[in-house]
């Protein structure tokens, strides 16, 4: 049985231009039924339209994540994904070996240098840690302490998953870091980024 990895919440409309010609909504319809491609848009520009292919293809290459009855531990700290620098984004997950492969696999269609830190939530995806209790401000903090991040990141933003949205503030008190809520689905994180995605040429 597999786990849900939230894909009927991606929220494509939030990135829809304002001033396009054709409604978000309408837009959708017409991919559904096949009377369009994303390509078809020429208002969209051209990183937009990777971005809403790529995340409506997810399912076609994201890994099926089982449902677990024994959480599954990844190691738990600072992970860097394609060479990020000081001014990589660093996107907050927990330490669930499913969700951080289910997040390598989505930065393998891409060259975004990032840093994932990964939180100790002692190996249970996101949305079970918030409600275990798991997924805290004291967590986070002693993610940042014990990573090194403050010495490899300029800025002071972390991007957190949108289902710990409601600890926005409870964060950013404990860490003394800017708090981004990022979207519920991982697989909304290229159109969340926008220009912060690299494409492979």
């Amino acid at each position: 049985m597999d786990a849900d990895i939230y894909l009927d919440k991606i929220d494509f409309c939030r990135y829809w231009p304002q001033n396009a010609p054709i409604g978000c909504r309408d837009f959708l319809v017409q991919l559904d039924e096949g009377n369009a491609d994303v390509a078809d848009f020429a208002f969209l520009s051209p990183g937009q339209v990777k971005a809403f292919k790529l995340v409506l293809e997810a399912a076609s290459y994201l890994p099926n994540i089982e449902v677990l009855t024994i959480p599954q531990s990844a190691e738990a700290g600072l992970l860097p994904v394609n060479q990020p620098d000081e001014q990589s984004p660093v996107i907050v997950t927990g330490n669930s070996r499913l969700t951080v492969e289910l997040l390598i696999t989505l930065w393998a269609q891409s060259l975004t240098p990032s840093y994932f830190l990964v939180v100790d939530t002692r190996g249970s995806t996101v949305d079970m840690a918030i409600i275990f209790n798991e997924f805290t401000p004291g967590r986070l903090k002693q993610a940042i302490d014990e990573s090194g991040l403050e010495e490899k990141a300029a800025h002071r933003r972390l991007i957190v998953p949108g289902l710990a949205g409601e600890l926005k503030e409870e964060f950013a008190q404990a860490t003394g870091w800017d708090i981004e809520v990022g979207p519920v689905c991982a697989a909304e994180l290229p159109l969340f980024l926008g220009d912060r995605w690299v494409f492979p040429e």
